[in-house]
């Protein structure tokens, strides 16, 4: 007999009433669905200014994945009821933040810490939307899981696409041609659809272990396709000229070689991940002369094997979603003090430095999600007033922690193990899938100790996790 919500009628109980597999059908397109929304909403935003749309993507998926989820739920999904209520945990405590966010007693306040500041989109309803993929995910089936993953590396070849557009000296449209808080012209950094060369760099970290291992063991007329991602992918991420880009791409890299070379197989995948490495290192070395690079304040300073990562930080708050204060040398321009945004262990040292500090005032619900600024603020509510503060705090991480508190942080890192003790169950009985998305979620854990979120990439983990929390095979 047809099942019924509320004592509605079968008609419009459609959802209630699905076969399984038309379920799992509906699921992954609306997984599909963001990978495709999300770099067409990005074009405006790169190619006219337009940095409110991004995160448009999640918004319209995850609504229809919260719409959806109930059913999978409705229907007893058997032996996922630990992973939902971590996940419901975590995106409960999220909500919590955001009620007692500060300065909540301001309405525009609460809208901030539920929407998220404009261009980032990252409030409380990001982390409902996200949590909703990870149950989807889970309950997707194997031909499903396949389905998403050649998604994903499409996703990833766009963003490659563009960037490698970004990176050559043509003019082509970026944010980050040029650093203005490091006085640095001609950089060319890529940053693809993600906003950030910084999150460019995570995405394509995560996606290049998949990339390595479906190159390897896929039999379809899509091997080439894998191919050419597994050697573009390492290229595009070193020349993020980021941390993260250099630190996920050589651990992806290095896993995967590991892999393959225990399975005995995959030579041409090595043949082509370990030289994109090598050609992202040599593009990166001579960048500055190929591009014609120079620092106003030092001409001569466009060193060889530079990274930027404090410039891309305030170069993405500040200058292209005025979220933040802009960077001032000067120690007495802000209470705050100054750092040497061109020297990498001065750029980590204050921001984690100045996090720790937020996270001692505010251990319990944290600042709320995508509140980190208020703290900082000195001088005017207006962030832009407010020389050398910061939105993103350099750490996936300290930013959990000091947006939503110690309790968080401690849920993510459940919500993580639980990920990893379903995944491995998962791979050991299953395929090179099954593997490839272990993989993938083991490279976003470490990526994220010096890389940032963002809504163009955030939810390709909480997918990949879905997936390694899937209940069997099958479903």
């Amino acid at each position: 007999m047809p099942q019924s919500l509320f004592g509605s009628s079968e008609r419009s109980n459609f959802i209630v009433n699905m076969k399984p597999e038309t379920f799992r059908r509906w699921a992954l397109f609306i997984l599909l669905g963001f990978l495709i929304l999300c770099p067409l909403l990005s074009l405006p935003s790169e190619l006219a200014g337009i940095t409110s749309l991004p995160p448009a993507a999640l918004t319209l998926t995850g609504t229809a994945a919260l719409a959806m989820l109930p059913a999978g739920l409705f229907k007893g999904a058997r032996g996922l009821w630990n992973t939902a209520l971590l996940t419901g945990a975590f995106v409960l405590w999220g909500i919590v933040s955001a009620l007692c966010s500060f300065h909540a007693g301001d309405p525009a306040d609460y809208t901030q810490a539920f929407v998220g500041t404009a261009g980032r989109g990252e409030g409380a309803l990001s982390l409902v939307f996200c949590g909703c993929f990870l149950l989807l995910g889970a309950m997707l089936g194997t031909s499903e899981h396949r389905t998403l993953l050649h998604g994903m590396l499409l996703y990833g070849l766009v963003q490659c696409a563009w960037g490698i557009l970004q990176a050559l000296p043509v003019g082509f449209p970026s944010y980050y041609r040029d650093l203005e808080s490091m006085l640095a012209y001609r950089v060319f950094l890529p940053s693809g659809l993600t906003g950030s060369p910084i999150t460019l760099a995570v995405l394509l970290s995560v996606l290049e272990l998949p990339a390595m291992l479906a190159a390897a063991y896929a039999k379809d007329r899509h091997r080439i396709l894998y191919l050419i991602c597994a050697g573009v992918f390492p290229v595009l991420a070193v020349r993020t000229q980021c941390l993260a880009g250099i630190v996920g791409a050589a651990v992806s890299v290095m896993i995967g070689i590991v892999y393959l070379a225990w399975k005995k197989t995959g030579k041409a995948v090595i043949l082509t991940a370990v030289p994109g490495v090598v050609l992202g290192c040599v593009w990166w070395f001579f960048a500055p002369v190929l591009n014609g690079t120079y620092h106003d304040l030092d001409p001569s300073s466009a060193v060889m094997f530079q990274l930027y990562d404090g410039a891309v930080l305030w170069q993405d708050s500040s200058y292209r979603l005025d979220v933040s204060g802009y960077y001032f040398p000067t120690a007495d321009a802000s209470p705050h003090g100054t750092f040497a945004i061109g020297e990498l262990r001065s750029v980590y040292g204050w921001l984690w430095g100045q996090t720790a500090e937020i996270i001692g005032r505010y251990p319990l619900t944290g600042t709320g999600p995508d509140c980190l600024i208020y703290p900082q603020l000195f001088r005017s509510l207006i962030p832009a007033e407010n020389p050398n503060t910061f939105d993103r705090a350099g750490s996936y991480y300290l930013h959990t922690a000091a947006t939503l508190g110690l309790p968080g942080l401690a849920l993510l890192l459940l919500v993580m193990v639980q990920v990893f003790i379903r995944g491995g169950k998962t791979a050991v009985r299953g395929g090179w899938i099954q593997t490839a998305y272990l993989g993938a979620a083991l490279v976003s854990c470490v990526t994220w100790i010096v890389g940032n979120g963002g809504v163009t990439v955030t939810p390709l983990f909480w997918m990949i996790a879905g997936v390694c929390c899937a209940q069997s095979k099958e479903s």
